[in-house]
């Protein structure tokens, strides 16, 4: 038997292309080496009432993977509770599928949904691994980050960049055993090329992009980010745009500001990129640094709104930018 493994698909609306494309290369995968049972570890939702459009997706995958599929479910962003979710619906409509908490196959295997505490790149761990010591194996999906947690614990990760907290530099990968419980037992790691990638661009006086290029996989991805004859500084907001320019629209791009006067000059240009990546988003890590002042001053018996009066006034912050900087805040 050959078993695929994977976690956190997120199905939601607006990602369906590129969830389609996952699915496209899982299928792919299936193929390639002959699968015969899929698992996978939760959060295949989104949200708790998925669309028909999400519905569908999903649906699509299962039929045409025609092979039995193993659903993970828990707390989460799919379920109400463990036993009322969503996933019970295809586990009612299929019956090569199951839909559980956990699956447990005696000592060989344990596949849930949580992180376990000694995992150093999630946070939230509620299970101790020495808790799982029992099992030979353990696939655990929650954590968005791949990690394996000695000796016997892999947190899955995503299967694809769901948020800018996942480290962009991490691939996404399934989870491929051979041969399970046979002669020539064998487990892999197999690297996904058809998500769409993460890039953080940190601006300030230095930028720094992280951003993940590797590849093992069959699959070719055109649009994964170049950085080729980039420097790690940017000297103005026009070298920046014109980096932009060259990207891929099928990035997920953030922008980390340390500066408010260099994300005030950017601000007319936020449109344009807005509107060309699947996703675009700014921090704007000055404002940390206000927050910090402003609890300063609290404690100096100034109120909230003394401080940021004085924020806005040092830098000179014009009506409009005062709207959004006061919203953000």
């Amino acid at each position: 038997m050959n078993i695929l493994a994977f976690s956190d698909v997120h199905i939601i609306e607006k990602d369906l292309p590129e969830i389609e494309a996952v699915f496209g290369e899982l299928l792919i995968l299936k193929d390639k080496y002959c699968i015969n049972k899929i698992i996978m570890a939760g959060d295949t939702f989104d949200k708790v009432n998925p669309t028909p459009k999400e519905l569908d997706c999903f649906a699509n995958f299962v039929r045409r993977a025609n092979v039995p599929i193993i659903l993970i479910t828990a707390k989460s962003h799919e379920s109400i509770s463990v036993g009322e979710n969503v996933l019970t619906h295809f586990g009612i409509l299929k019956s090569n599928m199951s839909v559980s908490s956990e699956y447990i196959d005696e000592s060989k295997l344990f596949v849930g949904h949580f992180i376990v505490k000694q995992s150093s790149k999630n946070f939230g761990g509620t299970v101790d691994k020495m808790e799982l010591k029992k099992y030979e194996h353990v696939l655990l999906g929650h954590g968005h980050n791949f990690e394996i947690v000695k000796p016997n614990v892999c947190q899955m990760g995503s299967i694809r960049f769901i948020d800018f907290g996942e480290d962009p530099k991490v691939s996404k990968k399934v989870v491929l055993c051979e041969n399970y419980k046979e002669e020539g037992e064998r487990w892999h790691f197999l690297q996904l090329n058809s998500p769409y990638p993460m890039i953080n661009i940190q601006l300030g006086k230095k930028a720094e992009i992280e951003a993940n290029t590797e590849t093992d996989s069959p699959i070719k991805a055109p649009q994964k980010p170049d950085l080729e004859g980039f420097e790690g500084e940017f000297e103005d907001i026009s070298s920046l745009c014109a980096y932009l320019d060259k990207l891929e629209p099928k990035t997920k791009v953030r922008i980390i500001f340390n500066s408010y006067n260099l994300w005030r000059e950017f601000l007319p240009h936020y449109d344009t990129y807005k509107s060309k990546f699947v996703t675009f988003r700014d921090r704007k890590d000055f404002l940390i640094q206000s927050n910090i002042e402003v609890a300063t001053h609290r404690k100096e018996n100034k109120s909230l709104k003394e401080s940021l009066t004085k924020f806005i006034k040092d830098n000179k912050v014009n009506k409009e930018i005062q709207d959004i900087l006061l919203e953000e805040l």
